[in-house]
């Protein structure tokens, strides 16, 4: 039992560090609901200035209503699940579009 105990330490030491990792990405996932932010660019992409609105069920209503606010060549984009991220103090989406 000696011999092998050291490798017992080690198989123990590795299934802790997998379980872990499996609890650290279950508590990742999102599992609120899918809703989209519409932003448009009045004054240009790199302006910083920007109207923003929220709450859209999916990306293509998400895009028709920035396709209708968006008029001429004003730059818009569709965000999903965004949030204000008070250390970059702006807007952070896990996806952006514009397709």
């Amino acid at each position: 039992m000696q011999k092998h105990l050291p490798l017992l330490v080690i198989i123990l030491l590795f299934s802790a560090a997998a379980m872990s990792l499996i609890w650290i990405n279950q508590t990742q996932q999102t599992s609120g609901p899918e809703t989209w932010s519409a932003f448009i660019y009045t004054q240009g992409f790199n302006s910083g200035r920007y109207q923003k609105q929220d709450d859209f069920e999916d990306y293509p209503s998400c895009k028709i209503f920035a396709e209708q606010q968006a008029q001429g060549d004003v730059v818009w984009e569709c965000g999903l699940r965004c949030r204000f991220d008070s250390s970059r103090q702006g807007f952070q989406c896990e996806t952006m579009r514009r397709d």
